[in-house]
């Protein structure tokens, strides 16, 4: 199915899973040329993408409006990486940013208040690049944390889990901290107060029947549909959209990875076969992510 970008024109357009990685990460990632190809990973050119002047180039040649970037760090650099992430976002009005942390940060409270402070709701947690068990009891007491947050605040806080699996293979971590469907529902069951967004359609390159096993329906779980439409088949891809339906599926496109003029083309198409009209699609590519942000409708920036 060939989308015309006129289509856009009327709809603003929101990549939620975009990443701002340093020259060094992108040589490593191309490196491991196993996981390259069993993702699919777009790695030439990447290495050319790597400042927010290259993404705004791909976001305006397409009307994309907003992207949220997705920081991760290991225990001793949480501080400092949020802090980094919010300048970057101080000083670009179409860049949007998480935060994250580590269940072995001492000072994950202080650092939630301080997202309610500036106005950050969405943290990103990687447990197998971040290297903790994500059902462990320090992830717990984390999350525990959080809800507690939600329980007391109007603004609430949502978590966006990157997801791969057998991640262990691919980085050498302990297999306990790969992030699995089965691990994301049971999070998404224990804490019904955070809303949780599986990245990847919640599980990267996991096998199909698992996704479907276990990521059943919940108010409180969303999918992300970065780099899924590579790695599933377009029968599972469809399956679990049309099964948790349009108000429960983010657009993103796993920048630099992927291009969103393509991804743009891949995913209106998959959502056609779902049989998700104009407005449902809509939801899709901006209004569920700017609902869980609390940006609500805004003019595009780029018209």
């Amino acid at each position: 199915m060939r989308v015309e970008l006129s289509f856009f024109d009327v709809m603003m357009i929101i990549d939620s899973h975009i990443h701002i990685f340093s020259p060094k990460i992108i040589a490593n990632v191309s490196r491991r040329r196993e996981m390259v190809d069993r993702l699919h990973l777009q790695v030439k050119g990447a290495g050319e993408k790597t400042t927010i002047a290259a993404l705004q180039r791909d976001m305006v040649a397409v009307g994309v409006s907003s992207s949220l970037m997705l920081p991760t760090a290991a225990a001793t650099e949480v501080r400092n990486t949020n802090r980094l992430s919010w300048s970057q976002v101080l000083d670009h009005d179409f860049l949007l940013t998480a935060g994250t942390l580590h269940p072995d940060y001492p000072a994950n409270d202080e650092e939630l208040s301080w997202f309610a402070e500036v106005g950050i709701r969405a943290i990103k947690l990687c447990s197998f690049s971040q290297g903790f068990p994500l059902t462990g009891p320090g992830a717990r007491e984390m999350f525990d944390l959080i809800q507690r947050h939600n329980e007391c605040r109007e603004k609430k806080l949502f978590v966006i889990l990157d997801t791969l699996f057998m991640a262990s293979g691919s980085f050498g971590t302990a297999p306990e901290c790969d992030t699995t469907p089965e691990k994301l529902a049971w999070l998404a069951e224990e804490y019904p107060l955070i809303n949780f967004i599986g990245a990847h359609m919640g599980g990267l390159s996991a096998p199909e029947d698992m996704l479907l096993e276990y990521l059943v329906p919940r108010k409180n779980l969303y999918l992300d549909t970065s780099n899924a439409a590579h790695t599933l088949s377009r029968d599972t891809f469809v399956s679990l959209v049309k099964t948790h339906g349009p108000e429960h599926i983010i657009f993103g496109t796993d920048w630099p990875w992927f291009s969103p003029v393509s991804e743009l083309e891949i995913i209106t198409g998959l959502l056609v076969a779902a049989g998700f009209s104009a407005s449902e699609r809509e939801k899709v590519f901006s209004g569920n992510i700017a609902a869980l942000l609390g940006c609500g409708k805004k003019d595009k920036i780029y018209g």
